[in-house]
């Protein structure tokens, strides 16, 4: 089930039929539910219960709303901050300044009991606001106005009849701005990328995995590039091409590591024999072994995929291959970040080379001496 879940296919049926619900849910409503009167954001006062409201099961979409938390810990000091999110995300959260995290999950569909049993247990809580953090999101807006909050925030949009405080449309150049114009709409601020925290225990557990591949020792690492071959559906790189990327990287001594995505295991064993000799390659990990994994990364490689956003919430300097222009509103932007549309294996090669990190990537290092003088240095300093 696992396995059909993630088949782009199966994945395309699912989009469809979850825009047709959508659609005919919103038709009904048209009929039983009016856009009630909006209140205006001065007006809402008295808070004690926050819910920020992201039901969504895509790593990016939830990375890029996490700062909104900081946005709404200014706005409404005090107040608990509690998170409604997809389950398949909601581990990208820990260690932010969140109360509960609760979770809906598509297996709702099949047992819509769990769903009721939710949004009962929400109601209990008796939020005093709920914030459609989708910014005009439908089931955003739903899921807001089922918690029964007093006060529901949110950007007109789709949900326009499940807010009851709407705000302004969000219009941005960058999808990263969003959380900041929406948190200066309430009048705060926040980071202007997405947020992750790794945990010491979760950079060990990384380090332990890059040592059986020979690249730490001791908590040094030795500087790698880490390649994500993966993507979502026509976000997708061929593999034939990221196979002769990793190859001439290896073959130029670079250190890398190829990180496949659940949706790539019917071609872990061609890329394996492929990079025999060249790259590591890594199977799937639990989603916070794999954003420990790549912290500890000296450069990313990346299609338009939510490790991309990852790497922006980690600070690692990342190229980005992008597939259509649409995707360049997602790009990383850092200065150290480069962006290709398109391109070539040959292109995505020379712009590996030609960049900053690369020179770590291909130099000699040995970790026994880099051990050595860091267990030399703590010594003398004691």
């Amino acid at each position: 089930m696992a396995r059909i879940s993630h088949h782009p296919r199966a994945q395309r049926v699912g989009r469809y039929f979850g825009h047709f619900g959508k659609r005919l849910l919103g038709g009904l409503l048209d009929f039983a539910l009016p856009v009630p009167e909006n209140i205006p954001l001065a007006a809402v006062d008295g808070v004690r219960r926050v819910l920020v409201v992201r039901p969504n099961f895509r790593i990016g979409n939830t990375l890029i709303t996490a700062p909104l938390v900081l946005a709404l810990r200014q706005r409404f000091p005090g107040a608990t901050l509690d998170w409604l999110s997809g389950d398949t995300t909601a581990s990208l959260l820990a260690n932010l300044p969140i109360g509960e995290i609760h979770c809906v999950s598509r297996r709702f569909i099949l047992r819509p009991w769990q769903f009721i049993a939710l949004f009962l247990q929400l109601r209990r809580r008796r939020y005093d606001v709920a914030v459609e953090a989708g910014m005009g999101s439908f089931s955003g807006g739903l899921y807001a106005y089922l918690v029964g909050a007093r006060y529901r925030v949110g950007c007109g949009g789709k949900g326009d009849r499940f807010l009851n405080v709407r705000l302004p449309r969000v219009e941005v150049e960058h999808v990263y701005d969003s959380p900041v114009a929406f948190a200066r709409m309430l009048g705060a601020d926040c980071p202007d990328h997405p947020l992750y925290q790794v945990s010491d225990v979760e950079r060990a557990r990384a380090d332990a995995i890059l040592g059986e591949l020979g690249l730490a020792r001791d908590g040094v690492v030795a500087p790698f590039a880490a390649v994500f071959v993966g993507g979502h559906q026509d976000k997708r790189w061929p593999a034939a091409d990221w196979l002769e990327l990793i190859r001439a990287l290896g073959a130029a001594g670079g250190r890398v590591v190829a990180f496949l995505g659940p949706e790539e295991m019917h071609f872990a064993a061609k890329m394996r024999a492929g990079l025999a000799g060249l790259a590591a390659v890594l199977e799937p990990q639990p989603l916070r072994t794999f954003a420990a994994l790549w912290s500890r990364a000296a450069l990313i490689v990346t299609p338009d995929s939510g490790p991309m956003h990852l790497a922006a919430a980690l600070d690692v300097p990342t190229v980005a291959i992008l597939l259509s222009n649409a995707s360049f509103i997602y790009r990383p932007r850092r200065a150290e970040d480069v962006t290709l549309v398109r391109p070539s294996p040959d292109d995505a090669v020379r712009a590996i080379m030609a960049h900053p990190q690369w020179a770590k990537l291909a130099a000699p290092v040995s970790l026994a001496d880099s051990a050595e003088d860091r267990r030399g240095a703590s010594s003398a300093n004691r």
